[in-house]
């Protein structure tokens, strides 16, 4: 039975490739865990004993709950945890997870508001051929027929309109109404540790029924990505990508960020990105009026742009970094129109063809764009459509651009 989980569905969404490295590939992660995600785990396991505690009736204090963290801290640290933001180090982050705790602890201390029903709760929902998983951080009972999940966020607070669309909890809710048949009401609560805040939503069972089809509508389509072998790289979120050795958009980033920096220059691709971008700026800051400076420019362009597609078909990757720019390869198949200037015989044949066929009202011209979105539409007849491509065959454009780096 193929298993899917929030989680899962979320790293396809943002990144196909991301999901096909990860889930399908397996591969490890360049970078295991970055110092955002070891004090979120931090914190969750210290609240984890306190409610562990608290269901055998024992409830800790705040000095029990720090001495604890204090310890998970010290044994789960690793050297190799990423450090993102250079402004802050590791004490930073370490007393951020103490006030978190506190926060928490302050603001619900004595913990009798409710009833704990279960704490990383594992879900497991049957879905026909697919099964859905997750784990609830506390699962709780408040009053008859009033359940709520809740979970402990350590990062910046989201905004209610976000927490009204937002999927994981909004799942495990689907998963709580079908194991508790009196669940009337079930709460969404996010705990903002860091802010002493909270975010609360909920849905309604329609809401839910149309949450379920639209996650199995996403199912059918990673199944039709694994059939076709179809997963785009989408740059969205990279910097939290452990995998850009292997991805053809950051692969050569990746690559030269290791080089030492008296080595930086004599990297091949990155000599070829240079070259190229100070090219096009030359280009665009002369005089136009100098234009045999332009035809030397150009004729240069054209030297450097295939010598950077061999680089970028032998390496299979898709853009050379540069400094804070990027040379970005783009490829598509279009449709190649015969013009009349430069293919007179076959642009009479098309528009004689066109000229005799039911469409030519439509189009009343050679007319590229029309005649595209003609033969894209399912109202043209295989016959002339299958005549027009010969005379207008699909043909894969290459086009190079410069882009600036995301900081």
């Amino acid at each position: 039975m193929k298993q899917f989980s929030h989680s899962k569905l979320n790293t396809y969404e943002r990144c196909p490739l991301q999901y096909k490295f990860q889930y399908l590939m397996k591969l490890k992660p360049e970078v295991e865990s970055t110092i955002d995600a070891f004090v979120g785990s931090c914190v969750h396991k210290t609240l984890e004993l306190l409610y562990r505690d608290l269901l055998k009736t024992k409830l800790n204090t705040l000095e029990d709950l720090l001495l604890f963290y204090d310890e998970v801290w010290r044994v789960d640290w690793k050297d190799s945890i990423l450090i993102n933001n250079k402004n802050f180090n590791k004490k930073h982050y370490y007393d951020l997870g103490k006030k978190c705790i506190r926060n928490y602890y302050e603001q619900y201390s004595p913990f009798d508001h409710d009833q704990t029903l279960g704490i990383e709760k594992n879900i497991n929902m049957k879905w026909g051929e697919y099964e859905i998983t997750g784990y609830i951080d506390r699962l709780a009972r408040e009053k008859r027929g009033v359940y709520s999940i809740h979970d402990y966020k350590t990062g910046s607070m989201m905004e209610q309109a976000y927490a009204d669309k937002d999927r994981q909890l909004a799942l495990y809710s689907i998963a709580v109404k079908e194991k508790f048949k009196q669940a009337n009401e079930v709460k969404l609560i996010w705990h903002y540790v860091q802010f002493g805040e909270d975010v609360v939503s909920k849905r309604t069972d329609k809401e839910l029924k149309e949450l379920k089809n639209n996650i199995l509508y996403l199912i059918k389509e990673i199944n039709k990505a694994e059939d076709e072998d179809n997963f785009p790289a989408i740059e969205n979120k990279c910097d939290w990508c452990g995998f850009w050795k292997h991805c053809p958009k950051k692969k050569h980033l990746y690559k030269i960020a290791k080089l030492p920096k008296n080595k930086y220059l004599k990297d091949s691709g990155v000599k070829l990105a240079k070259e190229y971008i100070e090219l096009v700026s030359k280009k665009s800051s002369i005089n136009k009026q100098v234009k045999s400076e332009i035809m030397e420019i150009e004729r240069e362009m054209i030297k450097i742009e295939e010598a950077i597609l061999k680089y970028a078909a032998k390496h299979k990757i898709e853009a050379l970094q540069a400094g804070g720019s990027s040379v970005v390869i783009n490829k598509s198949l279009n449709y190649s129109f015969p013009a009349k200037s430069t293919n007179k015989e076959r642009y009479n044949e098309l528009e004689n063809l066109l000229k005799h066929s039911k469409y030519w009202e439509e189009i009343s011209s050679i007319n590229s764009t029309k005649i595209e979105q003609l033969l894209e539409s399912e109202l043209i007849e295989d016959e002339i459509k299958n005549k027009i491509i010969k005379l207008a065959p699909l043909e894969e454009e290459i086009k190079i651009t410069i882009r600036k780096n995301k900081k």
